[in-house]
Parts: C-alpha cells; structure tokens; sequence
C-alpha cells in the first residue's frame, strides 16, 4: 500500500499493533493501529489512526498561516517607478527658485521652455516644496534619481566610480555613490535591499511664517557624460511625498549636470524650439501658390549721418557744394520745385537743332 508522506509516496507495512514505514531499507517512523482496525483485511481508509491526522488533512482545526514573502522579496520601490506627476489630496507641488542668468558664470538655471533644470556638479540647488493643505504629521520626502528613456529605466543611477572613489566630496560622507544628495543635517540616504535604487529622504516641514514653500539644497555629484556612470543618458529626479509607505504626491524633474548650464540650455531652447524661418523678400506663400507681391521699397530715416572720405581740397568742394545744395532742396516746395522742372524742360525744347553743330563750310568759287 502507497501512503502519502511529505509530498512523496512510500510503502507501508502492518506488524501487529504498529503501522510500520519504510524509506529504502530504513524504518521512518512507527504509528499505532486504533483497536476498531483489528481484521487485517479492512479498507486502509479504517486502518489509518485517527489520533495522527495527515499532513493535508484540516480537521485538526488548525488553520494553516497565509504565504509571506521573506524581506528580501518586499521591495519598498517598484522595478520602473511611476514618472507622472501626481497632485494627491494634499496638492504636493515643486518649483525653482528665482532662476539665474544665462551667463557662462550661471552655475545653474531652470528652462520654463524645455521644463528642465542645468546644474554644474557639486553645486547646491535650491527647490521648493509647496502643498494646499497641511499633510499629515511624519510625511517625509523622497528624491530618487532615474533613467528617463525606457530602455534604461530599468539600471540603478549611480555615481560613476571615478567620482565614487576619489576623497573629493566623499571623505567624511555616509552614501559616497549616491548621485544627489540633500543639504539637510536630517536627509537619510537609503538603498533598496530588491531593486537597488537609491534616494535621499527628508522629513517634511511645514513653512515659515510668512511663507508658502520650504526650500531643500540639492547637489548632484557627477557629470551628465561621466563614463560607467550616466553615460550621456537623460536622467529624471522622482520627488514623492509619503506617510508610512504611502504617496501622497508625486513631482517629476528633468535634470542635465554639465559644465555650463547657460550654454547647454540655449542649445536645447534652440533645438527644441526653432526661430521660425523668414520668407524671401517680395514672395509670400499662400495656399501653396509663390505670389509675386508687388511694393515700394522701404527707405531708410532720414535722420541717420554718414560720412564720407574724400582725398584732395577741389575734390571737396564740388562735394560740398552738392551737399548743400541737396540739404536746400529740402527747404523749398514741392510745387516750387515742379515748376523749375517745367521751365528747364521748355528751354529744352525750344532750343534750335543747329546749336552745338558745326557750321558747314561754304564752296568758294
């Protein structure tokens, strides 16, 4: 006969008053046979004991506990995190301080026109925190850097491990491969145990008098084209406001880390957002037809002063007198000037056709 035994199946034999259980050559174990199963050709259902219930068996009135998966499988951030922006109840907002110049000195600047932030390394960058109604006592904020693209979300952001490993900025440091960290003598760097993200936690306060937002420092701590690092790939900072666990909001930044944040920026403005292109003087395009527009051409003020370089004192003269003679002109008007072209336009005319010829020779005889 076949009894189950540990999800295995193994012989059984009877001896007298004992039910015996062999694996292999050896005996298992022994288990008594009830007295109501004394005819050794009963049914192996009778012959089973009642007093040692099967190890599938529930009649013993003991529920079997639910399945928890050990703490190296509860992962407190998921594989791709969430990049959507999230008011929540508590209207969790972020926005930049007044934003710098875009001068090379700019050590960084926020572009409302890309929404993206340009910050040189190691260079503290004020944010601000903003919610409608006062969240709940014990909210903290989380920033966690991230891929951007899809085929990169998935890798942890770390610091490259030239910058990881030198004393610059790390000595003394409790997270020197974390790529941001908070300026906060309460910031808290955490590591997740599954997916191996890292962040920066800081516990939420509530505004001063006379203020709407709280102001956090962040610094970035490598480069956007550091190689075994960021390697030139975009990256988003994922700012998440939480209770025990909980989101209560949700803000997401697109960050750039070079060395000149008003140079990169312009570039992007540029790229992302082209001058439109200006049309040929004297075309313009309408409903795909090229129409010759037809117009006077625009003089330029008359205000404006030039001048002129003449070599030799004759020769400067006769352009003087042209000059004011054509400063005169403006002085008389028009009709004036009408007039005097009709009466040198009748001398014209009336003059004889023998004037400037030559007098012909007369034959002698």
């Amino acid at each position: 006969m076949l009894q189950p035994m540990g999800g295995r199946f193994e012989p059984c034999s009877r001896r007298g008053s004992f039910v015996a259980r062999f694996t292999g050559d050896r005996i298992t174990s022994l288990a008594p046979v009830s007295s109501s199963s004394s005819n050794p050709y009963s049914s192996p259902d009778s012959a089973m004991p009642s007093s040692v219930p099967s190890d599938y068996s529930t009649d013993h009135g003991v529920t079997p506990p639910p399945y928890t998966p050990p703490p190296q499988m509860m992962a407190s951030t998921p594989t791709v995190p969430s990049n959507t922006d999230y008011m929540g109840d508590y209207g969790f907002e972020i926005s930049m301080a007044s934003s710098q110049t875009l001068s090379k000195t700019a050590t960084w600047t926020y572009s409302d026109l890309v929404k993206k932030l340009y910050v040189r390394m190691g260079v503290t960058c004020p944010i601000k925190f903003k919610t409608h109604t006062r969240p709940p006592p014990g909210s903290i904020i989380r920033a966690m850097p991230v891929f951007k693209r899809p085929e990169h979300v998935k890798e942890v952001v770390k610091r490259c491990p030239n910058h990881a490993s030198t004393k610059e900025n790390n000595e003394g440091h409790p997270a020197p491969a974390h790529l941001l960290r908070c300026e906060n003598v309460q910031a808290q760097y955490a590591e997740d145990h599954t997916t191996g993200r890292q962040s920066v936690v800081v516990p939420y306060e509530n505004p001063q008098v006379g203020t709407e937002y709280i102001t956090c420092l962040y610094a970035f701590m490598c480069f956007s084209s550091c190689v075994g690092g960021l390697n030139r790939r975009p990256i988003q900072v994922i700012f998440q406001m939480e209770k025990d666990g909980l989101v209560l909001g949700r803000r997401v930044l697109d960050v750039r880390i070079c060395a000149c944040p008003g140079r990169d920026r312009k570039s992007d403005e540029k790229r992302c957002h082209p001058p439109p292109k200006q049309m040929k003087r004297g075309f313009s395009k309408t409903a795909g037809f090229q129409m010759m527009s037809v117009g006077t051409k625009k003089r330029k003020g008359d205000d404006d002063v030039y001048t002129l370089t003449v070599r030799g004192r004759e020769n400067y003269e006769i352009l003087l007198k042209i000059k004011e003679s054509l400063e005169l002109m403006s002085y008389i008007p028009q009709n004036t000037v009408n007039q005097y072209r009709a009466q040198q336009h009748r001398q014209l005319v009336a003059v004889p056709d023998n004037i400037g010829k030559k007098p012909k020779k007369e034959n002698k005889k």
